[in-house]
């Protein structure tokens, strides 16, 4: 096969005419083609980077869409006030027994001492549970 009128990646490209190339034809062809795929590759990537950032542009557009102004609020309800001593008593009661259930303890022989509510969106509640969904998605 005549060579003397191919390219190098021409040349390259077959198989049965690598061996015709010297070592620095070898090296440059290959030069050539690990900056033509390093080429192609960043061109791709920065591609996806564009379509992301027009996606996300997108999607901010779609969350600031106006909403609709509600109907009148209904007139606030006036709640009666339950008994304080009765709720505590039926909240300390409650606790007590799910407590019990979970440590599987005598629900008498349980002394509930001091039961402090905590404000914030993290509470040990929530803590727990969000742990607990966590640790059965270990893989």
């Amino acid at each position: 096969m005549d060579t003397s009128n191919m390219s190098l990646m021409e040349i390259f490209s077959n198989p049965e005419t690598i061996h015709t190339l010297s070592f620095g034809a070898k090296m440059q062809a290959s030069l050539i083609t690990m900056i033509m795929g390093l080429g192609i590759t960043f061109a791709v990537l920065i591609l996806i980077w564009i379509f992301i950032a027009i996606m996300g542009k997108i999607m901010e557009k779609a969350d600031k869409k106006p909403v609709a102004p509600a109907a009148a609020a209904p007139a606030p309800v006036a709640e009666t006030p339950a008994p304080e001593a009765a709720s505590d008593d039926s909240l300390v009661a409650v606790i007590a027994a799910a407590v019990a259930a979970y440590t599987g303890a005598n629900a008498n022989n349980l002394v509930v001492k001091k039961i402090q509510r905590i404000a914030g969106d993290n509470t040990p509640w929530g803590v727990s549970g969000l742990e607990d969904r966590l640790e059965t998605r270990k893989f």
